[in-house]
This record gives structure tokens, sequence and C-alpha cells, in this order.
């Protein structure tokens, strides 16, 4: 059965089950190696934490590169084909899920810098550029948004926090800056930007 599974893997260009456990996770945490398929395409760092039910897909004519110190909760799944570019940087954490990044059309670029969190049933598209420490928090789907770089939700001052979409709905075309969150229900508009002090109060910084 193993050997079958192998073959399946081989013919869609992912790492055979014990490719994933010797290379893999040579330098990453893998859970199950079983449900976790990721193309031999895909650049990897080291550190990452891959949970179950996993895809990270890439064609020939695609990029997919991920950094190091990266969670990778259960239900994630990304894909870049045509040309598209997927970039993951560092101490990013993808949770809640299910998670969909599709960079599946010639030029289509979604970068994820730094520090980010990513929590909620997610579906991004298009042309993306999440800064450092950037979030999303929701059922949101995500069309050629940036958010712009800034503190991590970690930081005990919100408006020093990168930006921040979270809510319910479709987001499209928008800018947050550092500091600044589109909370929406259903349609989310640019007009829409708050202090995010307006939804957390800042804490004294620990001296």
């Amino acid at each position: 059965m193993i050997n079958r599974i192998d073959e399946y893997r081989k013919q869609y260009g992912f790492y055979t089950v014990d490719e994933i456990i010797s290379e893999v996770a040579l330098e990453n945490v893998v859970f199950d190696p079983y449900s976790l398929l990721i193309s031999k395409s895909v650049h990897i760092g080291k550190d990452n934490i891959f949970y179950s039910n996993i895809v990270i897909k890439s064609d020939h004519d695609s990029l997919i590169k991920i950094g190091s110190h990266n969670t990778f909760f259960t239900n994630t799944y990304f894909v870049a084909e045509n040309g598209g570019v997927i970039e993951v940087g560092n101490e990013n954490i993808f949770s809640g899920g299910p998670i969909s990044i599709k960079a599946n059309m010639n030029q289509a670029q979604i970068i994820f810098n730094d520090e980010g969190r990513y929590d909620g049933n997610i579906n991004v598209y298009g042309n993306c550029y999440f800064g450092r420490g950037s979030q999303i928090l929701g059922n949101i789907n995500v069309y050629s948004c940036k958010l712009e770089a800034g503190a991590s939700y970690k930081d005990p001052d919100p408006d020093h926090r990168a930006g921040l979409i979270k809510g319910l709905g479709t987001a499209k075309n928008l800018v947050v800056p550092q500091g600044k969150v589109i909370n929406g229900w259903h349609e989310f508009k640019q007009e829409q930007l708050e202090d995010q002090s307006h939804y957390h109060s800042k804490k004294r910084r620990a001296q």
C-alpha cells in the first residue's frame, strides 16, 4: 500500500513518505508524514512545524519559498501554479483553518513577511503583501490586499502593530496601515479603518 501511495506522490511531484521523514523532517517538525504533501520544488527552511492534513503544492513554472520557525496547523493549503509565487518569511502562524492560499495566475504574488498571525477560515488570492506582524482573523476572502508592516500581535501597544483585517466577508484591494484595523461584516471598505486601540487597550511595556 505504501509503495502505491508513493507512486502517486511521485506522479504528481510530491515528496514520498520516506522523503518527508528523511529530508523535510531532518530540520523541521513533522507530526504526520502520511498526511503532509509537499512538492519537491518547494524551498523550505528549518524549524518549521507541520501538523496533519497540509498541502503545499507548486508546479515547475511557479515558486513557493518558506522560511524558518513557521507553524502550519491542520487544514492549511498553499498552491502556486501558472507562474504564481508564494513566499513565507519566518515565525508566522497559520491556524484555525481551513486556510487556502492560491497564487494560480501568471504574475500573481502572495508575500507573507515575518511574525504574522493568520487565524480562521481564510482564502487568499491575487497579489497580496502582508508586512511583518500582519494579522488576518476570522472567516475572510482576501483579494489583492496590502497589510503594512509593524510590530506583532504580542506588542503591548496595539497602535504599533502591523495592519489587521478581521471579521467575516470579502476584503478586496485594501491597504491597511500600521496600527489600523478593518473590522468587516460581509463587505470590507477602505473607509472602515480604525485604530487598533479602539479594540485593545494599551499595556505598559515591561521595564
